[in-house]
């Protein structure tokens, strides 16, 4: 069975100005990775995943879409093991991803 995967994308219409900034982002945080589906229009994916056993492995990539969504004021979904786990908006976790996140503790709120 392969390892399970942290997946973050934009939730409403992504744009090139998404795309950009979450390239740069995977490319400062080990071993993260990238993809858009620029051919989808309006139904456009755009995102950034990091192999996570546990949710815990992947919080440094957490932590930067979080910062990344405030600077956006962006939505962000998040999976864990192909399961929803919740939203960032705007750089803070709904009450759904708030639950899941309990023992790691609160993202920082944005400056």
């Amino acid at each position: 069975m392969p390892d399970p995967y942290l997946v973050l994308f934009v939730a409403d219409g992504a744009t090139d100005h998404h795309a950009d900034a979450l390239r740069g982002l995977a490319r400062g945080v080990p071993h993260a990775g990238f993809f858009d589906d620029a051919q989808g229009g309006e139904d456009r994916t755009v995102g950034t995943y990091v192999r996570a056993r546990e949710l815990e492995d992947g919080i440094t990539l957490l932590a930067a879409v979080a910062a990344l969504s405030a600077r956006l004021r962006a939505r962000f979904e998040v999976q864990h093991d192909e399961r929803i786990l919740g939203f960032l908006e705007a750089g803070r976790p709904d009450a759904a991803l708030r639950a899941e996140l309990g023992p790691l503790g609160d993202i920082p709120d944005p400056l």
